[in-house]
């Protein structure tokens, strides 16, 4: 049995044996926005007992929609604090690491290796998609230090997830044009029925706002969070890893285990 009350009702759900061991693993998150800050919570509350936020970003009133940490009464104030603070307040054993300049050329390959924490499990990488050069940064730093990185993205009334094992081809090989964009027609499997073709389209083109939501964000994390438990349970391997991918959607009622042709 558990002695901490907090995670007592995870009981059943995970066996005491594992709750424990949560407590001794280190998750790095890259961007705690949408997916991000939604999955640092969910962690916390799972009982993970390491986690590094790294964002440069203050809260937007346009963050409302999804972002579990934005209120009216954080707007302007630094996304790493106040969700570091959630995390705290969950549980204040975490041992939590901020890092607010975000994922820089500068910084990437020492976050994976200088720290007082543990060597990270996996690295959740949900960084804006106009960050494309940290992006490529920290997916190329992650498979030279033979780590774990996956990204859940979140689509609408649902969300996909694409994890990455060392050997997996570059993310800038993959999924990054020529002019260095992301290419989201690639990146995204599909989209729900309900999306407004305009403003899709103008998404795909580079042209405004990336259409999403809090079930897209809470879906994301979701499957982020779970992933990371079934390696922990079953072995790296057991895991959805590319050329695999998932992809859900609740509207529609759709969920798909698919696989990508191959780099593009």
């Amino acid at each position: 049995m558990t002695s901490d009350d907090r995670f007592q009702r995870t009981q059943g759900v995970l066996s005491p044996a594992m709750i424990q061991h949560l407590s001794e693993i280190h998750i790095l998150i890259a961007g705690v926005g949408g997916a991000g800050g939604q999955v640092a919570v969910d962690l916390a509350r799972l009982g993970f007992g390491y986690l590094t936020l790294a964002d440069f970003d203050v809260y937007e009133r346009h963050n409302i929609n999804r972002q579990v940490g934005c209120f009216e009464s954080t707007l302007g104030q630094p996304k790493i604090d106040v969700v570091g603070r959630m995390c705290s307040d969950i549980n204040p054993g975490l041992q939590i690491r901020k890092v607010p300049e975000g994922i820089t050329a500068e910084n990437c390959r020492d976050l994976l290796t200088t720290s007082a924490f543990p060597a990270p499990y996996v690295v959740l990488e949900v960084i804006d998609g106009s960050a494309v050069p940290a992006k490529i940064c920290l997916h190329d730093a992650c498979r030279e230090e033979k780590i774990m990185i996956m990204t859940g993205i979140m689509v609408g009334f649902g969300g996909s997830l694409i994890a990455f094992a060392p050997d997996a081809p570059s993310f800038g090989q993959l999924f990054v044009h020529p002019d260095g964009r992301v290419n989201l027609a690639s990146v995204v499997p599909q989209l729900g029925s309900y999306f407004v073709k305009d403003f899709a389209e103008a998404c795909f083109a580079g042209r405004g706002h990336a259409p999403t939501c809090v079930i897209g964000a809470t879906t994301a994390s979701a499957m982020m969070v779970t992933e990371v438990i079934k390696g922990l349970l079953l072995g790296k391997k057991a895991m959805t890893t590319w050329p695999e991918y998932l992809y859900m959607d609740f509207f529609d009622q759709t969920f798909v285990r698919g696989t990508f042709a191959g780099p593009r």
